[in-house]
Order: C-alpha cells, then sequence, then structure tokens
C-alpha cells in the first residue's frame, strides 16, 4: 500500500508537468505523422518544399560564387553535390517546436505568436545548416558525413530547443490562461 500512496504523491506533486509531457508527445506524434509520414502530405506538401529548399540553398551559395543548380530534392556543382532527404527538412525539429508550443498551457494567441515565429526560424537555421553542408563538402570532403551527422543535426535541434526555452521563458512570465 505504502508503494501506491508514493505514486499517487508523485502524481499528484507533478500532476502539470506530466499533462504537459504527456500532451507533448501526442502533439509530436501526430505532428511527425502528419508531416512526416502521411504519404499525402510527405508527397504533396513536404516535397515541393524540400525541393524550394534546394533552390534556396543553390541560390545562397551562388551569393558566394559557387555554380551551384537545384535539380528536385539535389544542389549539385562541380565541386560538391548534396540531397535534401527526409530528416534534412526541417520537419522534425518544426514539430518538436509545434509540439512544445501547443502542448504548453497558455492561450491561442501566444500559441499562434510563437509558431509565426519559430517555426520560420527553424526553417531559416535549417537553410543555414545545409549551406554550411555545402561548404562543408567542399572544404572538409573527409569529414563532411561526421559533420552532417554529429555536429549539423544536433545544432538544428539544439537551436530549435533554445528557440522553445525563449518562448517558454517570455510566456511563463505570464498568468496561467487555458
Amino acid at each position: 500500500m505504502r508503494g501506491i500512496e508514493k505514486a499517487s504523491a508523485f502524481l499528484s506533486a507533478n500532476r502539470k508537468a506530466l499533462v504537459f509531457l504527456l500532451r507533448f508527445a501526442l502533439i509530436f506524434g501526430l505532428a511527425y505523422f502528419v508531416f512526416g509520414i502521411a504519404p499525402g502530405i510527405r508527397n504533396g506538401v513536404i516535397r515541393p518544399y524540400t525541393e524550394w529548399l534546394a533552390r534556396a540553398v543553390a541560390w545562397t551559395v551562388n551569393l558566394f560564387g559557387a555554380d551551384a543548380m537545384a535539380e528536385g530534392q539535389m544542389v549539385r556543382s562541380s565541386q560538391f553535390s548534396i540531397q535534401i532527404a527526409m530528416g534534412c527538412d526541417g520537419v522534425e525539429a518544426s514539430c518538436l517546436f509545434l509540439a512544445g508550443v501547443l502542448a504548453y498551457p497558455t492561450g491561442w494567441r501566444e500559441k499562434m505568436m510563437g509558431l509565426a515565429a519559430g517555426v520560420p526560424a527553424i526553417h531559416a537555421i535549417n537553410l543555414a545548416r545545409l549551406v554550411m553542408l555545402y561548404y562543408a563538402g567542399i572544404l572538409l570532403p573527409s569529414v563532411v558525413e561526421e559533420v552532417h551527422v554529429y555536429v549539423a543535426q544536433t545544432i538544428v535541434i539544439l537551436l530549435s530547443t533554445v528557440l522553445l526555452l525563449f518562448w517558454l521563458q517570455r510566456v511563463a512570465a505570464r498568468p496561467e490562461r487555458a
């Protein structure tokens, strides 16, 4: 009986945090399914976005003297080529941010303001990451895969988390609303 009492006390003392975590997990799972897996959205929305992202990367690196061109989800040049695959499009980081914002107990106005500022910021960070990876492929071809897997992805997730924490700090200072 003592274990049940401890569990009950723990649940009671941590109710708000546990409700947030449950909401976060459910919203993230739903958002990731819709934007990351559902074939209609993946092929009809995310793939065209990824092709636009490839053009944005090519345009950006060309500003600095590259000779890159976009072909679908690929950025090609005489020096290096990258393919923007699933997982490199910023969708996962956006889903994490979206889940954190929507799960937090605050008003819809604050949530919409957070999403309107945070999601584009995450995609700008991801664009910068892809440009950096292009140049890493030119300047550090022997370690570009390690930079991609261990550094670049981590930076996007960390900066997305920092954006969420910044938003939470700004919103948490206000009185709680449902």
